[in-house]
């Protein structure tokens, strides 16, 4: 890790109330979750697929 990231990843933990190994941690949490948004739009493809396969058969 460079001397500059690990002073940013410092700060930030510093100013969420988190130790450098929890910042860390909830940022690899936070990166395999999909926003609100994305599941929303994910849902709504679905259904338009799906829609087509049941007028197709």
């Amino acid at each position: 890790m460079t001397t500059e990231l690990k002073n940013r990843l410092k700060k930030i933990a510093a100013e969420n109330g988190r130790s450098m190994n929890a910042e860390i941690m909830a940022r690899i949490e936070q990166s395999f979750e999909i926003t609100a948004t994305e599941r929303s739009k994910a849902v709504a493809l679905l259904a338009q697929a799906l829609a087509i396969l049941e007028g197709s058969a």
